[in-house]
């Protein structure tokens, strides 16, 4: 009854505040295709990264506002479909133009194999959405301590502030771009695996991560060097992936 109910209303009466922050979810997304398309240029990719970033702390913000204030029938998904514009689409494409725009003519071999490894991204992270939401259910599947599979979202920040990191220290080029394509590589082997990733609620680690997300966002608007709060949340997400395997060799308490 409740669902006849809902495919009569107008889909607007059914948005709520959590859809909201998904359709900017997906336009944060869609502004970083733009970008890279309108103009490839070092400031074009950096801003489209920015906005990548922004699109994870926009999906964090809708999931703390559906458990905590409401919830909503179109939410599971949106968050879905914004999930996959912004960190599944925008990285791969905006990975593929940086690697294009540096290698040019003399590593036609790197752009085929980055090629390819950008397809992979986008279906690995299409499968591990779809299994996430398939699973159980939207709102059991959050109240789970351990899910499968390496977040689509965290991959999207590993690879985004790993690229933001390259370009301002500016580091030289081939190998940075040979530890890219293995990065996408171990990202979409960790995507569609059944290794269990902890649910981060713990508030101090979220606030913790909030606060070097937001000095990013200002140094970045303020045109200051940004590279520092970068690192610290490339090296914080690659913790985070190694987290299962130090789970497992950890002694028993």
């Amino acid at each position: 009854m409740n669902k006849a109910n809902s495919s009569d209303e107008s889909i607007l009466k059914l948005i709520k505040l959590p859809d909201l922050l998904s359709v900017l979810n997906a336009l944060f997304g869609f502004s970083a295709i733009l970008f890279v398309l309108g103009g490839i240029n070092e400031k074009a990719i950096e801003n489209a990264l920015v906005l990548i970033l922004a699109a994870a702390v926009a999906d964090g913000l809708d999931g703390v506002v559906a458990r905590n204030i409401e919830c909503s029938p179109l939410g599971k998904y949106l968050d879905s479909l914004a999930d996959m514009v912004s960190f599944g689409v925008a990285p791969a494409i905006v990975a593929y133009v940086l690697i294009n725009s540096h290698l040019h003519v003399y590593a036609y071999v790197y752009l085929y194999i980055t090629l390819a490894l950008c397809g992979a991204y986008v279906i690995s992270g299409m499968l591990r959405l779809a299994r996430f939401s398939f699973s159980t259910g939207f709102l059991l599947q959050k109240e789970k301590v351990y899910f499968e599979g390496f977040p689509i979202t965290g991959s999207a920040i590993v690879l985004a502030s790993f690229m933001l990191v390259f370009i301002e220290l500016h580091l030289p080029s081939q190998p940075c771009f040979l530890l890219l394509i293995v990065l996408m590589g171990i990202l979409c082997f960790l995507m569609t695996s059944r290794i269990k990733y902890g649910n981060i609620r713990d508030k101090r680690i979220v606030i913790a991560v909030g606060i070097v997300f937001f000095m990013l966002f200002f140094f970045y608007a303020f045109s200051l060097p940004f590279v520092y709060p970068a690192a610290i949340i490339f090296a914080l997400t690659l913790f985070y992936i190694c987290s299962p395997f130090v789970r497992a060799v950890a002694p028993v308490r």
